[in-house]
């Protein structure tokens, strides 16, 4: 995700101007203070020998030896950059633009910043902790992987090959190689330079005409720089006209949208099912084993673009490529919606008419017309009262909710979802049962990175089964000019979410 373009590029310059401006003062140091240096430095050598034994000086030195390890690039940060780096920073993926590692000279060149994002644990991109249950195509780092690759930068940054050699993905993204249909957006949109957190919906329309089952599917970004995240609703024919309605009216493709299509029944209801997130690095997503998303003649895809203008550049046209079954034995696959309250008061140190939860409330409701808040609606879910939250004053806020799961059947994959000032998220089976697994846990949100997560073993569910929503938020996280507000559940990217999906096949 492209998605880290700001603080990879602040991050870097940072450390680059502290190692630029430590080599320019090392090289004004006059020639006599040079001079004066060696002849101390000759004195105090000599008074050493003199004074130390033979015996002392081997110890010292094998001392020092033994402290200093000798990492080889080719045995141990070699497979570290095509398991976990190479997937996103070769040939076309996200990261080129950022740090292109397509050969062993590339990644020596690149050494200092790649440990640089590597010890601040901002790469390889990977939000789920190991309390999560295990996750197919996990390229996080190990703490020893990342030690090796700080240690190997402190020691030179040097590589033991031929450095031309070509860095190759043990795992590249996954990509459709066929495809019945690829599907452009209905109007495009052409943002200006500077123009940051634009949430863009389109119309994408497959035409359907029967009952079909999309067994694949590919979002392909064409404007890469900008399109920072994607997330797609199934929407049925009866919110077409609202949708068209709502396309071209600031004249341009699209509309202005955030946390959902805007087009009636949000997050809560069934109308706008979310069917995916994608971002830089996401590849295709192909149901196996004969499953497959039902999609009804009429129904249409809204697409939810984000974009993040700090370059210029064309009119976005990304398309939808997709692959079809009419074949009735397919099992549909569902995903199913689970959520916790986001009530965030201000500060005690916080003033202003919007730290009122019902002024806050009423601005909301106003700025969406009337749609797009769902924060009444999931506190009646959840049992809670305004009241339950007042409290939350120093700062910080949290909720949790327990829901039953609401279906029989196998999970195929897993996300959350916060905004920007949430800091934990995860997702419980069960808990605090013999039973208990942790479906997803991130102990470090970032919105700038939200995967779909597959489980690598299988996960059975029962409808009275529990699922379990944890969320905590951070009020300092929020833009320093931004106007005290109570911040509340609803859909601006000032406003906050907690909600997970479960993505299942039913039994």
């Amino acid at each position: 995700m492209v998605i880290v373009r700001k603080k990879l590029h602040l991050f870097t310059l940072l450390l680059l101007s502290i190692v630029i401006f430590a080599c320019g003062a090392s090289e004004e140091t006059s020639n006599s203070e040079k001079e004066t240096g060696k002849a101390v430095a000759s004195e105090a050598t000599t008074e050493e020998e003199a004074e130390s034994t033979p015996e002392e000086t081997s110890s010292a030195v094998e001392e020092e030896s033994s402290q200093v390890e000798v990492i080889s690039f080719e045995d141990r940060i070699l497979p570290i950059i095509e398991s976990s780096c190479a997937r996103c920073h070769i040939g076309a993926g996200p990261g080129t633009t950022h740090a292109l590692l397509e050969t062993a000279s590339d990644v020596s060149a690149n050494a200092f910043a790649v440990a640089a994002v590597v010890e601040a644990g901002v790469m390889p991109p990977w939000p789920a902790s190991d309390l999560s249950v295990p996750f197919e195509h996990d390229w996080s780092l190990s703490q020893q992987d990342r030690d090796a690759v700080i240690e190997w930068t402190r020691s030179g940054g040097a590589v033991d090959i031929d450095p031309a050699t070509k860095i190759t993905a043990a795992e590249g993204v996954n990509h459709l190689v066929n495809y019945d249909q690829e599907i452009f957006p209905i109007g495009n949109y052409d943002g200006d330079k500077g123009q940051t957190d634009e949430y863009r919906c389109f119309i994408y329309d497959p035409q359907l005409t029967e009952r079909k089952f999309l067994i694949g599917y590919e979002f392909i970004p064409d404007q890469t720089e900008v399109v920072h995240h994607l997330v797609g609703y199934r929407v049925p024919q009866d919110l077409r006209e609202a949708a068209d309605q709502k396309n071209f009216s600031d004249g341009q493709g699209g509309w202005s949208c955030f946390g959902g299509t805007g087009l009636g029944g949000n997050q809560i209801g069934t109308l706008n099912q979310m069917i995916t997130l994608w971002g830089p690095g996401t590849g295709a997503v192909e149901y196996q084993n004969g499953h497959g998303l039902i999609m009804e003649p009429g129904d249409f895809f809204v697409m939810q673009i984000h974009y993040h203008y700090d370059v210029e550049a064309p009119a976005d046209n990304s398309s939808f490529r997709a692959n079809w079954s009419t074949d009735e034995a397919i099992s549909p696959v569902e995903l199913v919606q689970y959520f916790s309250p986001a009530e965030i008061p201000c500060s005690t140190t916080e003033f202003g008419p919007l730290c009122d939860r019902e002024a806050s409330l009423v601005d909301r409701l106003a700025s969406y017309d009337g749609e797009g808040v769902q924060a009444d609606t999931i506190l009646d879910l959840c049992g809670y009262a305004p009241e339950d939250f007042a409290h939350m004053t120093d700062g910080y806020a949290s909720s949790i909710c327990d829901q039953s799961a609401r279906f029989s059947g196998k999970v195929v994959s897993v996300l959350g979802h916060q905004h920007g000032i949430g800091t934990t998220f995860r997702m419980t089976l069960n808990p605090g049962t013999p039973e208990e697994r942790i479906l997803l846990d991130i102990p470090k949100w970032d919105f700038e990175w939200q995967f779909n997560y597959d489980p690598i073993e299988e996960i059975t569910i029962k409808p009275d089964d529990v699922i379990r929503l944890e969320c905590t938020w951070d009020r300092s996280l929020r833009p320093p000019d931004a106007e005290p507000r109570y911040v509340l559940w609803a859909d601006g990217s000032d406003d906050e979410m907690c909600f997970g999906v479960i993505m299942s096949t039913r039994t």
